[in-house]
């Protein structure tokens, strides 16, 4: 009798869900948790990084793709990502490849289950994240939510705190009509299973072979979206930004689906991380200020121009203009 041939693959969990779902909270969680060496691959959409430096400090296995939404324009870049983990003397116990917010995860798991890269690596679980909150609209505004969420071996529904009880059952009824196999799992702040999470191995190729995916609609991204980075130089007018913030932000949360960045204010020495989903915001000291900042933005039918001039006016005073 012959022993089992142990699977030496690298195992890759891939996590997907929409804008401002909390998939970097979650995986921040899964490194704290985790006593294993991980490889993580961020995504975003657009061309400024932020949610790389949000993730935990793991020196050199944190690889950011920032050239565009991987299952449009990004997978070439995924590649070399993989080969440059494949190719580390310490291999990472597993990889987390954290989806961009508006990815059809279809392409990207197309790419993962080419021959060549499942040489050396093995896809375990597709993990998509829901805001308990608005799991309803952006299914209905948003055509790349319902395909994460119909893949998924596992829903995490996320800020059940923020949620009552019957919005929560009701949703949960939603997304088992649209995945009635995946596991839905409630959770505040992406506190899930750690451990359990990473052991799953239950991904089924079958669905993205070349052969199967005959049929399958183009990526469709919800129309009009677009997102642009605004950037100052100089430190920001408190009330300025607490007036630029309620107008262009909290304000619009049709429009404006999320915000993301770095604030640096006059007066307060350390930069501010600021974060909005919708009408939802969080600001939290993070480093040393360096008198710049930087936001960035995901929304519809948005005015690159209106929103550049209205941040640009936050900034305090050049002093060299006051020179009379």
């Amino acid at each position: 009798m012959t022993t089992p041939r142990t699977d030496e693959r690298i195992p890759v969990l891939v996590i997907g869900g929409f804008l401002g779902a909390g998939k970097t909270t979650l995986v921040n969680h899964l490194i704290r948790s985790l006593p294993h060496k991980l490889g993580i691959i961020v995504n975003e959409f657009g061309q400024a990084g932020v949610d790389g430096s949000l993730i935990e400090k793991l020196d050199e296995d944190v690889q950011e793709l920032t050239a565009g939404c991987l299952c449009c324009s990004g997978r070439d870049d995924l590649l070399r990502a993989l080969v440059s983990i494949a190719m580390r003397e310490q291999k990472p116990d597993a990889v987390i490849i954290e989806l961009s917010g508006v990815a059809d995860p279809t392409p990207v798991l197309t790419t993962l289950l080419d021959r060549s890269v499942r040489a050396a690596f093995r896809v375990t679980s597709l993990v998509a994240v829901v805001d308990a909150r608005h799991v309803l609209q952006t299914l209905r505004d948003h055509p790349e939510a319902a395909r994460q969420l119909a893949y998924a071996n596992v829903v995490v529904v996320n800020k059940t705190d923020l949620s009552d009880p019957a919005m929560l059952d009701h949703a949960e009824s939603v997304l088992h009509g649209i995945n009635p196999l995946g596991k839905v799992v409630r959770v505040e702040q992406g506190q899930v299973d750690a451990e359990a999470l990473l052991a799953r191995d239950d991904f089924d190729p079958q669905p993205f072979e070349p052969s199967r995916l005959t049929d399958v609609p183009p990526v469709q991204h919800t129309a009009g979206l677009k997102t642009f980075t605004l950037r100052a130089e100089r430190p920001l007018d408190p009330y300025a930004w607490q007036r630029f913030m309620t107008e262009y932000i909290l304000s619009r949360p049709a429009e404006v689906l999320r915000v993301k960045g770095f604030l640096d204010l006059y007066g307060y020495p350390q930069r501010v991380l600021y974060q909005a989903v919708r009408d939802l915001f969080t600001a939290d000291a993070w480093d040393e200020g360096n008198g710049t900042s930087e936001l960035v933005f995901i929304g519809k039918g948005l005015d690159r121009q209106e929103y550049a001039a209205a941040f640009a006016d936050c900034q305090i005073p050049d002093p060299a203009e006051l020179i009379p």
